[in-house]
């Protein structure tokens, strides 16, 4: 999924909301004016398109409200969470890394079922005590449902749903092993969804409902998806077991100064080293960032001869970095979550080489061809490391979250 664009920062997370949100807001705001809203209370055709705007923010309030709980109980457990994004099927939080402990995984993941749970019992109660007929009503007892089907939704065990990273977190305590919890949580992901289409298929034909199949068939295909993305990287994650970063890494081809034009850069440099990616150091060795081909390519050319390397490079504060003793598990589950192609490996302030997903992917073919790369033994604890994690946040129709590794999950 893309970035989004950011529209607030809460307790130190940005939120963001991705393109795609802005046609689930229209689809529920003209859902809600069309058929729930005239159902509910008598009012003008402008009144009751206003609500029904207000309650289509409000449901993605709610999403928040969900990816908030996740992304705060991280936090509290020391894990860095990079944003929440809002898109067509709820909400995704972008958390550095899973927790150290199946405890730990399984509060993280109920904390989001358990917000929905609590907020759509509050609107419940506003539905006992406010008047029928009336838009406050109306509102209250949308949001009841709402919360509460979000809560339900994602309690279903099927990875990555907040239920499936439960279930995650019970194998990984019987197993000792993560990464094979994970790959058993990621398979009843995948049956959940094409349960899913099945429903869906049904559905259309025998309700005639055809909205509400495709919704129902378009999440299913959407788990499935996730579910299979979380098995292949358990399968990476098994493959990458005591690999260090050295052994994926590739050597720099050369360095380049940060004073130089990008023309110059693009001709004496790149071309004539072959390279996608070169360090930006000073005339002491020292590391000043990273400058890759496609930042050229999104600087305007016609000033090329103007602009510098050091006007466009990523700074060393802001550059993807390992050590080349580190875990390539843990390079390969950085690509995954920051959503970079290559990490440069940094030993005592110098750059020493590079890892990408293309290293990664060679290794693993390596190791699989030799007969290296095989499934633990079964019932061996291999490791109590946590696997990568894949973002979490999807809805059901009309509202919806999860946890997207990106900590998310639908909703």
């Amino acid at each position: 999924m893309g970035r989004g664009v950011r529209i607030a920062r809460i307790f130190g997370i940005d939120v963001s909301i991705h393109p795609s949100w802005i046609i689930i807001f229209v689809l529920t705001a003209w859902t809600l004016a069309d058929s729930y809203l005239p159902n509910m209370y008598a009012a003008t055709p402008i009144t009751t398109w206003i609500v029904a705007a207000v309650l289509s923010i409000l449901l993605f309030v709610s999403v928040l409200v969900h990816e908030l709980a996740h992304s705060l109980v991280a936090k509290a457990q020391g894990i860095p969470v990079r944003s929440i994004t809002l898109f067509l099927l709820g909400g995704v939080s972008t958390i550095e890394h899973e927790a150290s402990s199946p405890g730990r995984e399984a509060v993280m993941a109920g904390a989001g079922p358990v917000s929905s749970l609590v907020l759509g019992l509050a609107c419940t109660v506003l539905a006992w005590v406010t008047a029928g007929g009336t838009v406050v009503h109306a509102m209250v007892v949308y949001l009841a449902f709402i919360n509460l089907l979000l809560a339900v939704f994602n309690l279903l065990p099927g990875f990555p749903l907040d239920g499936g990273r439960v279930l995650r977190s019970i194998l990984w305590a019987i197993t000792h092993d993560p990464v094979k919890a994970t790959r058993w949580a990621a398979r009843t992901g995948t049956v959940f969804g094409y349960l899913m289409i099945v429903a869906a298929v049904i559905w259309g034909f025998r309700l005639g409902d055809l909205i509400g199949a495709l919704w129902t068939g378009f999440i299913g295909w959407f788990l499935v998806q996730a579910s299979q993305t979380a098995y292949r990287q358990a399968t990476t994650e098994t493959g990458l077991r005591g690999v260090p970063v050295r052994r994926l890494m590739s050597q720099p081809t050369g360095w380049i100064p940060g004073d130089i034009t990008l023309r110059r850069a693009a001709n004496d440099y790149f071309i004539a080293l072959n390279s996608r990616c070169l360090p930006v150091q000073d005339d002491y060795g020292h590391l000043e960032g990273l400058i890759c081909v496609a930042d050229l390519q999104q600087a305007d050319e016609r000033t090329w001869g103007v602009d510098q390397v050091q006007d466009v490079m990523t700074p060393l504060d802001r550059l993807q970095t390992v050590g080349p003793d580190d875990p390539a598990s843990e390079a390969f589950h950085r690509l995954v979550v920051a959503g970079v192609n290559q990490l440069a490996v940094v030993q005592e302030g110098r750059l020493i080489g590079f890892v990408d997903r293309a290293s990664v992917v060679r290794h693993l073919q390596i190791a699989s061809h030799s007969g290296y790369l095989e499934p633990p033994t079964e019932g061996h604890a291999a490791s109590d490391a946590p696997p990568p994690a894949p973002p979490t946040g999807v809805a059901p129709p009309g509202g919806q979250n999860s946890q997207p590794g990106d900590h998310g999950t639908p909703a």
